[in-house]
Order: C-alpha cells, then structure tokens, then sequence
C-alpha cells in the first residue's frame, strides 16, 4: 500500500513559497477556489515530484512562478506499506533530486537513476499513477462518447491490454513469413527460440484461493433492532418536546386577561345607518341654510317681499336642526369607535379561547415531561456499524487478493499452453523439415488466441463485466436505482446501453444531469477497476470538476460514495463546498496562490 503523506512545495506554477498539504488528514476534503487559482496544479506538482513529467506535458521552465523565477522546490513524504520515504526535488538550472528510506540517503549519483528508484518502490508506471490519482471527466466523456471501436481501444490501453495486441501482431508477422520463408527454417526456429526465453516464467507456483471471513447476518438484524429501537425514542423524545410546549400554552393563556374578557359583540351596521341618515341631515339643513342666505328679502319665483320675522325663524330652525345633527354625530363616532374596540377584544377573546381549547386538546397528560435518553444505543450502533464495516473490508481485501491470484494462476496456465504449443512446434521443426505447414497451422492457432476474438475478448469481456458491475453500483446509489449501464462487446466494438427505469435510452438522449450520473459512475468505476488490476495500491484521488455538472441531490450522493472509499479525495471545484468535509480554498493575490 502506498500512502501519501505531506506535499510542500515552493514556487511552482502559480503559487509562492511555504505551501504545504496534509495529504493523509482527512478522508474527503474540498479543493475550492476560482478559476486559474491552481487548484488542479497540485496533482501535477504530486506528479512532478516522483516521476520528473507531469500529464499535461507542461515544460519545465513553465513550471516555476514566471512573476519569482527563482526555480521551484518540491517536497512529498510517503511510505510504501511499512517504510517511510521522502524525496526532495530542487530545480534551478539543474535539478537535484533526494530520495530517503527510514531517514537515510538513498539516492543515487544522478537524478534520473534517483527517480528510477521511486518507481521501483512505487510499482507503477506514469501512466497508471495518474489513472489512479488524477481523475476527471473528460476521461469518462471520452470512453462514453467515443464511437464503439476507439471505445474498445480506449479500454484496452487504458488497462494495459496493449501487450495482447502487440502477441497478436507478433504471431501475425510470423505466419506472414512462414509462407513466404519455406526455405528459412532455422530463421524461424531462433525465432521460436527467442520467444521461449522472452517469455519464460519466474515462477510457475500457483497461489491458492483464501477463504473468505464469515459475515455475521445476526450483527445486520441487530443493527436494525437498534435503529428501530433509536427511532423510537426519537419520535417519543418529539411528542414530549411538542407536549411540553401544549402544557406551557395552557398555563399562559389560562392567566391571559384578553381570554378573560366578558363583553359581547356589537352591531355596528345599525350605528352606521344611523350615522348616515345624522350626515343626511346635516347636508339638508346646510342645503337650506346656503339658500336663505343668498335670498335679498324678496321670493325669487313671485317676488313678493317675504316677512323678516318668518324669515328669521325658518332660519333659527335650519340652525337648530344642524347643530342637533352635529352634535349626535359626535355622540354617535365615540360610540362607533368604542363599540369597534369592544368587538376587536371579542374577536381576540375568541381567537385565544380557540387556542386554549386546541393546546387542552392536544396536550397528553400521560407523557412525561423529561427527555429520553438515547445516547447508549447510538453507541451500540456506531460500534456494531464499526464491526461491520471491518468485516465487510476484509472480506474486500480477500476479494481483491483473490482477484490477483485468480490473474496470476491464469497468465501462468495460459502462457505454458503457449509455452508447450512453442516446444512442440520446434521439436517437429528441427525433427522434420516438411513439417513446414504444421507449424504455420500452429501459429495460426496463436494468432488467433491472441486476435480480437481469442484471448484478448476473453480478457476484455471479463474486465467488462468487472468494470459494467462497479458502474451500476455507482450508479445506483447516484440515481436512486433509476439508470443502469451495460456494455456489449462485439468482433472490433464495444457498446454502450443505458437503461432508465427498464427502458433502453441512447446516450444522447439523456439529459446534463442524467448523463452527468452516467459519467460520474463511469470515472469511479475506472479507477476502482484500475486500482483492483494495478500491482500497487494507492490512498490518494484528486477529482478535477467532476462535481460541476451535478445538481445538489447528486453531489450529496457523489459524497456519500466517496466517504464509503478507502481513500483520501481531493474534490476541486469552483465555489460548491459541503458542510460536513473538510475544506481548503486557493486564493490568487498579485498573481500568487496560496492554500488557506
């Protein structure tokens, strides 16, 4: 197992100096920060540091800080199972490169030999590294879109099928030559020859199958009763919270004076009406009043002279009329206002009793006040749920290690049937020299084994099947059992077949989000299955925006897959962080990154 420890670095790309990363804190940890901040530039220094190249084959004078051109500094601790290494790069000018095991110096007299020796230790090749340790999804995008035949050779390069290929072209040549070399038998028999030695087996054991630990199915019942048990309390602990709050509305509104209150309601349309015929009457006497005003002593239809005195008194009675009428108004308005405020405390009245009566309702006299406790069985749970994740890993790691051995005992099968049919070709070869077209039909047979149709499609279809199984488990928890993914393999392709809810759908049909799930599950899937074939084991994932193109229900379920991981992952992103994961931003200032 190789673990990666601490990660320093000194200007390298857009960053300054003192520049440190805990690689081995946290399990899942977000790397945010803006665009062209250098979030995805730490993987590339991670890639620097051990094998002296980087992915996206940047140079290096574009490595260091262009605004400190001053050189760069890298430093990274890790250990490989029981063993702690160290190595530190320096490059300015010319690189110096340090490598230590358990504190002492084991470098070599030159950096290239020093960086040969990393790559022993590690056990993989520069290509594997970044597979397992760089992820992002224009990697899935590129299996998934690809046309059925660059798919198929998109896989087997990516996991290192290439050399079934290579066997086939090989053995291919070969049978192209017999038919034309029918005088050149001992050219071909030294080409027999040196096959034999180029593919002579170190060991010829083969490994036996592990048993796998017992899994307790009385743990998982108890972990449910657990659960049922602390969901219980829970909901108890609710309606105790809730009949509290009913027994302190019952004591407060008991004592509330507007409950209390005893007036009943008033009409106020009949006030109202006599408001209006108070108002009528006022206008009446005014009309009146305006016109003996405007008469000068004589009637305006007959123009006869009208008496003073009548005149005076109509007058004094229009007078009285209005100011009777003011004066009820004013009477009548302190009644209305008075009989307003009397209804506003009935309504508030009846509002409090109605609530008084609903809290009476609910409230349980027979529930105790005290909360119940339930911290001891969430214990009992966290520790039962700790004994079956231990369980289930090692059954994993049995798995995996049986998977290995399973590999091992068939390349070992396979290449003495391939060893044999090659001794027996070239006893017949040098014992008979007619025997030319027996030994073409044995490198016929090879040839096929080894086309797209022998062995190599057998590989394939296996590695399919590994790869299709660890997709839907993905995404089956990104989907919530609604998609699922299955892959075809034909003579030259591979197929790609969504299923969404039983209904086969083309991938482009699918929309962003959809086929964000898709992609998501795809890019784990590979790397799993990368990481199950490599020699080496690595603790350390960057994921470089695989979260931009999922929604926030996505991204819930992406961390919640990624917590179940056995590794520590670096999410980058552009500004989404998750409250529950550690986080670290990279902040730009005057062209210098920092991590924060």
């Amino acid at each position: 197992m190789i673990t990666l420890k601490t990660l320093q670095w000194d200007n390298c790309f857009s960053y300054g100096e003192g520049n440190k990363l805990n690689l081995d804190d946290a399990t899942l940890t977000q790397l945010v920060g803006a665009n062209g901040q250098g979030k995805s530039s730490i993987p590339l220094i991670l890639e620097e540091v051990l094998f002296n190249k980087n992915s996206k084959g940047i140079k290096k004078q574009e490595i260091q800080n262009r605004f400190i051109n001053q050189g760069y500094h890298i430093n990274l601790t890790f250990s490989v199972d029981e063993d702690e290494y160290e190595i530190d790069v320096i490059r300015k000018g010319n690189i110096k490169c340090k490598l230590y095991e358990n504190g002492e110096d084991i470098s070599s007299h030159t950096a290239t030999n020093t960086y040969k020796t990393v790559q022993n230790l590690l056990g993989l090749d520069f290509k594997t590294f970044t597979q397992l340790v760089y992820q992002n999804t224009n990697m899935s995008l590129q299996f998934l879109t690809a046309t059925d035949t660059n798919r198929k050779k998109f896989l087997i390069e990516l996991l290192k099928l290439d050399e079934y290929v290579e066997f086939f072209e090989i053995f291919k040549e070969q049978a192209r030559n017999i038919q034309v070399e029918l005088n050149r038998l001992d050219s071909k028999s030294d080409t027999i020859v040196k096959w034999l030695e180029e593919n002579k087996l170190e060991s010829i054991d083969i490994l036996p199958i592990k048993n796998l630990p017992n899994y307790s199915e009385q743990d998982e019942e108890e972990l449910q009763h657990l659960r049922s048990d602390f969901e219980k309390i829970s909901e108890k602990n609710k309606k105790i919270i809730d009949n509290n709050f009913y027994k302190d509305s019952i004591e407060r509104l008991e004592e509330d004076p507007d409950r209390l209150y005893v007036g009943e309601a008033i009409d106020l349309d009949a006030k109202s009406e006599k408001l209006g015929a108070l108002n009528s009457n006022l206008l009446y006497a005014q009309e009146h009043l305006d016109k003996l005003s405007q008469l000068d002593g004589s009637c305006p239809t007959c123009e006869q002279v009208i008496n003073k005195d009548i005149m005076s008194t109509i007058r004094e009675n229009y007078e009285l009329i209005r100011k009777t009428s003011e004066n009820n108004k004013k009477v009548l308005n302190k009644e209305i206002e008075q009989a307003r405020f009397n209804n506003a405390k009935v309504i508030k009245r009846d509002r409090l009793q109605a609530e008084f009566e609903e809290v009476i309702r609910l409230w349980d006299d027979s529930l105790p006040s005290t909360i119940l406790d339930a911290d001891s069985i969430s214990y009992q749970i966290d520790e039962l749920s700790s004994k079956i994740s231990r369980i289930r890993e090692d059954i994993q790691k049995i798995s995996n290690e049986n998977m290995r051995r399973e590999r091992h005992n068939t390349r070992i099968s396979i290449i003495q049937e391939q060893t044999q049919g090659m001794e027996n070709e070239l006893e017949e070869i040098v014992a008979v020299l007619g025997k030319v077209e027996e030994k073409s039909t044995y490198l016929e047979i090879l040839k096929k084994a080894f086309s797209t149709n022998g062995l190599l499609a057998y590989k394939i279809e296996n590695l399919v099947k590994d790869l299709e199984e660890l997709t839907n488990d993905y995404l089956a928890e990104l989907s919530d059992g609604r998609f699922s993914l299955g892959f075809v393999v034909t003579n030259d392709k591979l197929n790609v077949e969504i299923t969404d809810n039983g209904n086969i759908v083309d991938i482009l049909a699918l929309s962003s989000g959809e086929l964000a799930r898709v992609n998501t599950s795809t890019l784990l899937a590979i790397r799993k299955l990368m990481s199950s074939i490599s020699s080496s084991r690595i603790n350390t994932l960057f994921l470089d925006e695989v979260i931009a193109v999922l929604d926030d229900n996505g991204r819930e379920k992406l961390v919640e897959i990624l917590l179940g991981e056995n590794l520590k992952t670096y999410i980058v992103s552009h500004g989404w962080t998750h409250p529950l994961l550690a986080k670290i931003e990279v902040i730009k200032e005057d062209n210098i990154s920092r991590l924060e």
